[in-house]
C-alpha cells in the first residue's frame, strides 16, 4: 500500500458513524450521551436505560390518553324547574357595523379618514365605495366634529332593528331591552 492510501484508511477509521453524527446534533435529550464514538461503558448503558424508560413511560401515557379519548366519556346533568314568573333574559345583539352606511356623510368620512386609514387623496374613491357622491370639489368640512352626534345620528336604532319580540306569549318592545 502506498503512503497516501494508508492515510485514507486511517481517516475512514476515525470518521464517526452516521448515528454518532446525528446524536451529536440532535436535541432529543440523552441521545448524545448514548451514541458516542468508542466502546460501550457503564455511563452509556445507564443513559440508554434512562432514555428507554422515559420513552416507555411516554408511550404508555399516550396510549392511555388516546384510549380514554376514544371511549368518549360524557356526563349530562339537566335540572328542569317550572316557574310562574321569570326575569326577562338578557339578549345581546351584536352588529359588527357600528354605523349605518346610509347615514354616514361626506363630513363624517372627512373627519374619520385618519381612523379609517383613508388618505385625503383617496376620499373620492372611498365615498364611491360606500355609495356616496364622489365629487368633493364643492365640499367644505365643518370646523369641529362631535363623535357622540355621529353615533346618535348614524348608529343603529333598536326600534328599527327589532321586528318581532315575544316573551311568554307577551309582546315586548325596544324599551324592554337594556342598552
Amino acid at each position: 500500500m502506498q503512503e497516501w492510501e494508508m492515510g485514507l484508511v486511517e481517516e475512514e477509521e476515525r470518521k464517526s458513524s452516521d448515528i454518532t453524527v446525528f446524536a451529536e446534533s440532535c436535541t432529543l435529550h440523552g441521545i448524545n450521551h448514548i451514541f458516542l464514538p468508542g466502546g460501550v461503558t457503564i455511563r452509556r448503558l445507564l443513559w440508554a436505560l434512562c432514555f428507554l424508560m422515559s420513552l416507555a413511560l411516554f408511550l404508555y401515557q399516550v396510549v392511555d390518553r388516546v384510549d380514554y379519548y376514544i371511549q368518549y366519556h360524557h356526563v349530562t346533568t339537566l335540572d328542569e324547574m317550572d316557574s310562574s314568573s321569570m326575569v326577562f333574559p338578557a339578549v345581546t345583539l351584536c352588529n359588527q357595523n357600528r354605523l349605518r352606511k346610509s347615514q354616514v356623510t361626506e363630513n363624517d368620512v372627512y373627519w374619520l379618514s385618519g381612523l379609517l386609514g383613508v388618505k385625503e387623496a383617496d376620499l373620492p374613491a372611498f365615498l364611491a365605495t360606500i355609495g356616496r357622491d364622489s365629487d368633493i370639489t364643492s365640499f367644505t368640512p365643518s370646523n369641529s366634529y362631535d363623535m357622540m352626534a355621529l353615533f346618535d345620528r348614524a348608529g343603529h336604532d333598536l326600534t328599527e332593528m327589532l321586528l318581532d319580540c315575544r316573551y311568554r306569549s307577551e309582546e315586548c318592545q325596544a324599551n324592554n331591552f337594556v342598552q
